[in-house]
C-alpha cells in the first residue's frame, strides 16, 4: 500500500512538471532556439526508439535574413517556351544538378486548328528543390524561358516547430519516468496503469514525430509549380511604345497571313479526295440525275411520236 501510494505521488509530481513546462513561456529567438537544440540531445527514450530532434539546416547557416528560423519557401511561375522539349529537358538537368527532384509532371497537347504551324504543347511541373537553391533555380527558369507571371511565398513556422520541440521534449521526459516506474511496480493494477500511460504517451510521442518530419521536408525541399506553355511567339517581356506596338502587330498579322495561307494550301491539296467526292454530291450528282430524267423524257417523247406515226399509218391505209 506504502508502495502504491509512492508511485501514485511520483505520478502526480511528474504531471505537476509537465503541466508547469507547457505553461511555461517559449522563447522564439535564434539564441533560445540552438540551446533547446543543446538542451534536447539526450531527451530520447531508453530503449532508443526515438529520434533526436534535428539539426539546424543548411538553409538557416546562409546568414540571410531567415538564419535562425524555420521557414517554408514556395514558388509559382508562368513560362513560355518557343523550343517546348529542350526547355523541358534544361529544367530537368537543372533539378537534379541541384539535388533536387521532379515531384510530378503532366504534359497536354494543345491544337488550335489549322492556323497552327504545330500542335501546340503544355505542361504543368511541381518541382522539389532544396531551400537553400531555389533563387538559383529560379534564376535558371528565367534564362531558360520567358516567364510571365512569378509569386513566391514564404511562411516562416518557427512558433508552431519550437510548440512540436517543447512537446516532445515534456512527452520523452514523461515517457523515461514512466519506465524507471514501472520497472519498481509490484501491483498488477500498478503495472497496467503505467502501461496505459506508456502506450499513450508512445502515441503522442510518434504523432509530433511524424509533424515534425513533415514539417523538416517542407523547410528543406522548397515547392516550385511551373506552368509551362509553348508558343509561337513570346510575350513581350516589357510595355512597348506606340510605333513598337504597330511595328510588332503588323509583323504578327503579316505572319497570320501567311500561316494561314500555307495551312489552307496545305489542307487543300491533303484534302483533295474529299473535295473531289463532296464536290461530287454537291454538282455533279443531281446533274446526273438531270441528265437521267432528260434522257426519260426523250425516250418518253420518241416511243409516243413513234405511236403516232404508226397509228397514222394504219389511219391512211383504211381510207383508202
Amino acid at each position: 500500500m506504502k508502495k502504491r501510494l509512492l508511485i501514485i505521488g511520483a505520478l502526480l509530481i511528474t504531471a505537476m512538471l509537465l503541466l508547469s513546462g507547457c505553461s511555461k513561456s517559449i522563447d522564439y529567438s535564434p539564441e533560445a532556439k540552438t540551446d533547446s537544440y543543446a538542451h534536447q540531445g539526450g531527451l530520447s527514450g531508453n530503449d532508443g526508439i526515438f529520434e533526436k530532434p534535428s539539426p539546424v539546416s543548411d538553409a538557416d547557416k546562409t546568414g540571410d535574413i531567415f538564419a535562425g528560423r524555420k521557414v517554408i519557401r514556395n514558388a509559382s511561375l508562368t513560362v513560355e517556351t518557343l523550343e517546348f522539349d529542350r526547355f523541358i529537358a534544361d529544367i530537368t538537368n537543372k533539378t537534379n544538378e541541384l539535388g533536387g527532384y521532379i515531384q510530378s509532371n503532366e504534359i497536354r497537347a494543345r491544337n488550335y486548328g489549322y492556323y497552327s504551324k504545330t500542335d501546340l504543347r503544355s505542361a504543368e511541373t511541381v518541382v522539389r528543390i532544396p531551400a537553400d537553391k531555389l533563387d538559383e533555380f529560379l534564376a535558371a527558369v528565367d534564362g531558360a524561358g520567358n516567364v510571365t507571371a512569378r509569386s513566391e511565398n514564404v511562411d516562416d513556422v518557427t512558433e508552431t516547430y519550437t510548440d512540436i520541440e517543447a512537446r516532445l521534449a515534456s512527452l520523452r521526459t514523461e515517457y523515461d519516468t514512466l519506465l524507471e516506474l514501472l520497472s519498481k511496480a509490484e501491483s498488477l493494477e500498478d503495472i497496467i496503469t503505467l502501461q496505459d500511460r506508456l502506450t499513450s504517451v508512445r502515441y503522442e510521442i510518434e504523432s509530433y514525430e511524424g509533424k515534425q518530419r513533415l514539417y523538416d521536408n517542407r523547410i528543406e525541399f522548397s515547392t516550385v509549380n511551373l506552368a509551362i506553355t509553348e508558343v509561337e511567339r513570346e510575350t513581350a517581356p516589357v510595355k512597348e511604345g506606340f510605333g513598337q506596338e504597330i511595328s510588332r502587330r503588323f509583323k504578327e498579322s503579316a505572319e497570320d497571313v501567311w500561316e494561314g495561307f500555307k495551312a489552307f494550301i496545305i489542307w487543300f491539296i491533303g484534302d483533295l479526295p474529299k473535295i473531289a467526292l463532296v464536290l461530287f454530291f454537291i454538282a455533279g450528282l443531281p446533274l446526273i440525275i438531270v441528265l437521267i430524267i432528260v434522257k426519260s423524257v426523250k425516250r418518253a417523247n420518241r416511243k409516243r411520236a413513234e405511236k403516232r406515226a404508226k397509228l397514222a399509218e394504219k389511219t391512211a391505209e383504211q381510207a383508202k
